[in-house]
């Protein structure tokens, strides 16, 4: 899942009037339960490690650093991705294959812009 699709999921949430957060133990919290049906029930259970991935990469206190704007300069993406990498435990695991899951949200966007050079 994009971080755009992700957005898109988290507005559908948010219209139905429910607040969506990372509560203690990486978990989702979704509120008020009464407001949840079986459909949006079931798009938060599709989606809900992405989800998760994509509101810790929101408020994560160090974001990633915006991308040079000379979009050939290889050694500052990669240097930004790898500062990023070593230190996220779901990169770190991306890294290693496919069947270890993806990047969180900040890795995959850095790692995009890094491959795209």
């Amino acid at each position: 899942m994009t971080a755009l699709r992700a957005q898109e999921i988290f507005d559908t949430l948010h219209d139905a009037g429910l607040s969506v957060q990372v509560i203690p133990g990486g978990k989702l919290g979704v509120s008020p339960s009464s407001l949840l049906n079986d459909d949006l029930r079931a798009l938060i259970r599709a989606n809900k490690a992405e989800l998760l991935d994509w509101l810790q990469a929101a408020n994560d206190p160090n974001p990633p650093p915006e991308p040079p704007a000379d979009p050939n300069a290889w050694r500052e993406l990669a240097t930004a991705y790898h500062a990023h990498h070593f230190n996220c435990q779901t990169c770190i695991a991306a890294g290693r294959g496919a069947m270890y899951g993806l990047r969180c949200g900040a890795g995959a966007s850095l790692w995009l812009n890094y491959q795209n050079t």
